[in-house]
């Protein structure tokens, strides 16, 4: 490999990296105390992003066929909820 296929190499290498890795550094925030207590309450992990908590409720009583075959519940029958503070500490 020639100097220059290796500085693209290099260069796509690291692109790749940074593309990969910055949306989750960037999107990380700290889960306020309040968000932690809903957490621990019902026993599920969250997702806090834009001072919203979302919390993924997944469903195993349901039983869902489309023509005739069997669909997993997580492929968009499950519930969620999410809560954000409002005006004035509400």
């Amino acid at each position: 490999m020639n100097p220059i296929e290796r500085s693209k190499a290099i260069l796509m290498l690291l692109s790749a990296i940074y593309i990969a890795v910055f949306p989750l550094v960037s999107a990380a925030q700290d889960v306020p105390s309040e968000y932690q207590q809903v957490m621990k309450i019902v026993g599920k992990q969250g997702d806090y992003k834009a001072n919203v908590l979302k919390v993924n409720i997944p469903r195993n009583d349901l039983h869902m066929q489309i023509a005739g075959f069997s669909v997993p519940t997580p492929f968009g029958f499950g519930g969620w909820f999410a809560m954000t503070k409002g005006d004035g500490g509400e």
